[in-house]
């Protein structure tokens, strides 16, 4: 069950771009027809693009051939193919063979060179994948490309998530309206670099292909990179940012800044839904640490803390369990100073400068713990840094899922 999750509004089309889905059974041929498995966005122009991938060294080749296409194409890269139910990793050579087929056939269904277009997969790991199924559907993504069909696209990437992730933004810069649309799935398997996740998102901003790596990974750390469900990174994390306002004929923004903040926002909200519907998590928890030496310093406490079994389950079992938050602190691997920590759940002071508080009384600190949503706020009074990262909770409902994930 997701955790209040938010009433989305409809995504805006992005000028440069259309987005077809398809029905192909990629998980089973039982599934054809009943659910979209397979998207196709295509940019109407050649788009300059950027990735950030999984750091997980067991790497589907649909991210080895992002990577390289994008070493060689960035500037001109013309459509993503995407599909949910069958990761295509752990299968030797064929893993190759069926990426660059997948590529070819979004290529031949968007009718552009098979050279500029990036893939996608997730799912299973370890199943040899339906070429020919998709081969056989993917016609149905190009048939159905429409500007506005971003909704359709967001469930087509899903796999155990509960909803559709998307969420869209414009900005005005120097008197021009740009969009911004991103899709995004994600629910399990989720770790920071790079969270189990797909993301895709589009924009009408030119911007140049020089600033939009550097650009996505800045917002990758401050996003994707700040969510945990349990801790697993997996073999297929991708997140791509197309950009159609240089084939729109547009002089490239000379200052980033305002959209470097609204493409921020758009993935922190992204990332948010994923850690929302993530499997099995009945809270929604929010991290923040102040009073670190470093950002980098303050992710990694944030991450220990998000990450820790006996924090995640402590949230579970709705159990103020201070002691498990400086323990996962602690083993960090950050420098602290054990009599400067201050740690505080929502507006409930636990611990202040290495000493419980004398007002603290355990009983309020289980009232904050049953909500749905809370915030732990860590400040380790080393310097004037400061990360947040979201997590949720550890439930026995997760073990069922992925127990029975092939079943």
């Amino acid at each position: 069950m997701a955790v209040n999750p938010p009433v989305l509004n409809p995504p805006l089309p992005v000028p440069g771009f259309k987005v077809g889905t398809a029905s192909c059974g990629v998980k089973s041929p039982a599934l054809k027809g009943k659910r979209q498995d397979v998207t196709l966005i295509v940019g109407d122009v050649d788009c300059h693009a950027a990735g950030v991938f999984t750091s997980n060294r067991f790497r589907a080749a649909c991210v080895r051939w992002g990577e390289k296409t994008l070493t060689t194409h960035a500037e001109k890269i013309r459509a993503i193919v995407a599909n949910a139910g069958n990761a295509n990793a752990g299968l030797g050579e064929m893993e190759n063979v069926w990426a660059r087929q997948l590529i070819e056939s979004g290529a031949s269904a968007a009718g552009v060179d098979a050279d500029c277009v990036l893939s996608s997969s997730t799912g299973v790991i370890g199943t040899p994948f339906p070429i020919d199924r998709v081969r056989e559907g993917m016609h149905e993504a190009a048939t159905s490309l429409t500007a506005d069909n971003w909704e359709a696209s967001a469930h087509a990437i899903r796999t155990t998530d509960t909803f559709a992730k998307w969420s869209s933004a414009q900005i005005d810069i120097d008197g021009n309206t740009y969009t911004l649309t991103g899709i995004c799935k994600g629910s399990g398997m989720i770790h920071p670099n790079m969270a189990t996740m797909l993301g895709f998102v589009a924009t009408d901003a030119p911007i140049a292909a020089s600033d939009l790596a550097p650009m996505l990974k800045r917002v990758a750390n401050r996003s994707f990179n700040c969510i945990s469900v349990d801790g697993d990174t997996s073999t297929n994390d991708t997140l791509y940012l197309l950009s159609s306002g240089i084939g729109l004929g547009h002089t490239p923004l000379a200052d980033t800044s305002l959209f470097e903040q609204a493409l921020t926002e758009l993935c922190i909200e992204l990332a948010q839904l994923i850690v929302r519907d993530g499997e099995g998590v009945s809270k929604f928890v929010t991290i923040e640490v102040n009073g670190a030496a470093s950002e980098a310093d303050a992710r990694t406490v944030g991450r220990a803390v998000a990450i820790s079994p006996l924090v995640k389950t402590a949230f579970a079992g709705s159990d103020a369990n201070w002691g498990r938050i400086l323990s996962a602190v602690g083993n960090s691997g950050i420098a602290i100073d054990t009599n400067k920590i201050t740690l505080s759940a929502d507006d409930v002071l636990m611990f202040e400068k290495g000493n419980l508080h004398p007002d603290y009384r355990d009983a309020d600190g289980m009232e904050v713990f049953r909500k749905p949503e809370f915030t732990i706020t860590l400040d380790l009074g080393m310097g004037s840094a400061s990360s947040t990262v979201w997590t949720g909770d550890l439930t026995h409902d997760y073990i069922t899922i992925n127990a029975e994930y092939r079943t």
